[in-house]
């Protein structure tokens, strides 16, 4: 019903319990109660963990719960037999701020046509609740490899609570997949590779000084400002090996009559696959020990704290898992996404192959109305039961268990850095 060319929206109302339905309808029913709880990045995502193992333990899958800080955790559900191979499937269970500009509850999920409106519709809990009622529904007493679904937290803040998660998966010789599939919003293709990131805050200290004395004498924020230009100055050269560099935030100094005596500034690096970090920035790193030695003089010093980091993923078109991937779904690869995401930690973690698919798309993700369509939560379930006949209950054979010298985690990068746990 519309009046004055306004559409009525209402709010999503679930099925009686008892009802059979469809994995479709279930997935409706599962996504209205993660979007209920407002599992904000830093915040607790405790209940729709609870959520998630209640309904998987009752379709009779493994849990294995990484506790994290202050009411966060990981998980990982394995449906079907301990054995390996067959698919990992994830997603993050967190979501940014609401903010403001909603035109319904974002944590009410909202009916307007076609669209189903919700904080994380698309990123990414419409992706999970289709999962998790996929799973639920299949008959995994025949199966003959694994589903891993695994849940992170904090993802939104650099992809920085799946460590823990990783670092179990790891070192456990049955979590083999032979394929990962990350359920970002790509608009349901499958796509192959993502930039990576790293972020740094870099802290200088010394004595304070009278502004009069600044012809002879440097202080903290003339320090800081100095790697603050040599990072802009790597930006402007990053775009020709497809990366990009930005200040984000600068601080310094008590009064203009007085040389800083403490000055910070917080920076990123966005990087292909191709391209080491460490040497798009290694004109910053120079100058970031001009700025130590100049502190030391001082009687200060300078730190620089890596504050979040994932690589870039880099799945070949070509490689075998992602054409078997691609026909048995009958999608088609997209190339390259434009953000970052947990796909690149899960390949460099597991040694397999990453894809990322999943419904919505990342223009209405992180803003005000955000949605997925009931067409798009279709999809995706039909998609996943493929996937789920084709990795583990057609018979494929397993890949070779990946050789745990080649799982590994990035080395420190620069000397004297400290890393935020």
């Amino acid at each position: 019903m519309e009046a004055c060319g306004v559409r009525s929206r209402t709010n999503f109302v679930p099925r009686r319990q008892g009802d059979r339905g469809s994995a479709f309808e279930d997935a409706l029913d599962l996504l209205a109660a993660m979007v209920a709880i407002p599992t904000e990045s830093r915040k607790p995502n405790a209940a729709l963990v609870d959520l998630v193992s209640e309904r998987a333990e009752a379709a009779g899958a493994d849990l294995k719960r990484v506790e994290g800080p202050a009411g966060r955790a990981n998980l990982h559900v394995r449906f079907g037999p301990e054995a390996p191979g067959g698919v990992l499937v994830s997603g993050h269970t967190d979501v940014v701020p609401a903010g403001s500009g909603w035109t319904s509850d974002p944590y009410q999920l909202a009916v307007d046509g076609e669209r189903l409106l919700g904080r994380g519709t698309a990123d990414m809990k419409g992706f999970i609740a289709c999962a998790l009622a996929v799973a639920c529904r299949s008959d995994i007493s025949g199966w003959t490899a694994p589903l891993h679904l695994c849940l992170s937290y904090d993802e939104e803040i650099g992809c920085v609570g799946v460590a823990s998660l990783l670092s179990r998966l790891a070192v456990d010789p049955l979590v083999a997949p032979r394929v990962v599939l990350v359920g970002e919003p790509t608009e349901l293709t499958l796509c192959t590779s993502h930039s990576g990131k790293v972020t740094y805050t870099l802290r200088a200290s010394c004595d304070p000084g009278h502004s009069s004395l600044a012809p002879t004498r440097t202080n903290a924020l003339d320090q800081v400002v100095a790697v603050a230009r040599a990072v802009i100055e790597v930006g402007s050269r990053a775009a020709e090996v497809g990366g990009s560099t930005n200040v984000g935030t600068l601080w310094g100094g008590t009064a203009v009559n007085v040389l800083a005596a403490a000055a910070e500034v917080s920076f990123e690096c966005r990087h292909q696959y191709c391209s080491d970090p460490q040497e798009m920035l290694s004109g910053v790193w120079s100058q970031v020990e001009k700025a130590r030695s100049a502190m030391s003089k001082l009687e200060g010093g300078l730190e620089v704290v890596c504050d979040t980091r994932y690589p870039a993923l880099f799945t070949r078109e070509d490689d075998p898992e992602v054409r078997f991937l691609a026909d048995l779904t009958g999608r088609s690869c997209a190339g390259h996404l434009p953000f970052g995401c947990e796909a690149g930690l899960y390949a460099e973690a597991l040694a397999v192959p990453a894809v990322v698919f999943g419904p919505g798309s990342i223009s209405n993700a992180h803003r005000p109305d955000e949605f997925v369509t009931r067409k798009q939560l279709v999809e995706t379930c039909s998609t996943l039961r493929v996937v789920l006949d084709g990795y583990c209950r057609s018979g494929c054979p397993p890949r070779q268990a990946p050789d745990p010298n080649r799982r590994h985690a990035s080395a420190d990068p620069i000397p004297n850095m400290r890393f935020k746990t």
